[in-house]
């Protein structure tokens, strides 16, 4: 789960509207004590599943003129704008939303993606710890309250946070990543390994899991371990990790075996420039040296 709120995404938009649905399916859009306004609120939870966010906002804000106290109401206008990528009038309606019901979980929730996107860290912090108190099962949430407190270096919160994330949701691979990653910062590099060995169990393709394992084993000296962590990142996401070749190759190479790092930075591809111009010096070094001494 990744927290970006500079501009709604269609996968976000998507997620929202999923939530949206699912008070329909809850029972929820009963809330209302006028049944016109929950007439309205339905009319608006099946124009936002069908991306008519038009129809969406019109059907909400009649529900509102109705019963302004209508909560969910507030909330579907919340995700009718993310829909719309109007961050700022989301969060404005997510806020309506806990204002009248201070115990809305999923209000919560959106403002605290919000504000994180905004890197407002504090306050995605306080709005979803709210989220929690309001839903203390709210494995999302517990996630959310873990990525904005690493954010601000406050790591046994963090720490906290991720192991209740886990614990409700052992399948949640980024969870049991995360927690990896916030042990590492607090230099426990042994649970750091097991964390991201948990992550990797859930997701046998998490490459971003193996990179940082691979790191975590080369920090606790295990050069067996980390290369073949490397090379388990390097071929899942040769994208984003093609650079764990150069990492086996420094290995080698200072292992001092010259044609097993030749061999590995030879693999290094050229999308990635940084790197790929890292390994072809490397390359011309270690045979400028294989010369030379030859």
């Amino acid at each position: 789960m990744r927290y970006s709120a500079a501009k709604a995404s269609v996968a976000v938009a998507c997620m929202f509207l999923l939530s949206a649905v699912s008070l329909a399916e809850n029972g929820e859009e009963a809330s209302g004590p006028d049944p016109k306004a929950a007439e309205h609120y339905n009319a608006g939870v099946a124009s936002l599943e069908e991306r008519d966010y038009e129809s969406a906002e019109l059907s909400f804000k009649e529900a509102l003129t109705i019963d302004p106290s209508y909560a969910d109401a507030s909330y579907g206008l919340g995700l009718t704008n993310l829909g719309k990528g109007d961050q700022a009038q989301a969060l404005d309606y997510f806020t309506q939303a806990t204002s009248v019901d201070p115990g809305h979980a999923r209000a919560h929730f959106n403002r605290g993606k919000i504000l994180y996107g905004q890197r407002k860290y504090a306050s995605a912090s306080d709005a979803y710890a709210l989220a929690v108190k309001a839903k203390e099962n709210y494995a999302e949430a517990h996630y959310g309250l873990g990525m904005a407190k690493k954010k601000v270096k406050q790591y046994a919160a963090a720490l906290a946070a991720f192991d209740k994330t886990v614990e409700l949701d052992p399948q949640m691979a980024a969870a049991h990543y995360m927690k990896g990653s916030t042990l590492r910062s607090m230099q426990r590099f042994d649970d750091a390994v097991a964390a991201y060995r948990g992550a990797i169990t859930v997701d046998p393709r998490y490459a971003m899991a193996y990179y940082w394992l691979g790191e975590t084993y080369k920090d606790l000296g295990n050069q067996q371990e980390a290369i073949d962590a490397f090379d388990k990142a390097a071929k899942y996401d040769s994208r984003k990790f093609a650079k764990g070749y150069c990492k086996i190759g420094d290995m080698l190479y200072e292992q001092g075996d010259m044609d097993g790092a030749l061999a590995q930075y030879k693999k290094m591809p050229r999308h990635d420039q940084k790197w790929f111009k890292y390994a072809q010096d490397q390359i011309k070094y270690i045979e400028s040296k294989q010369k030379s001494t030859g």
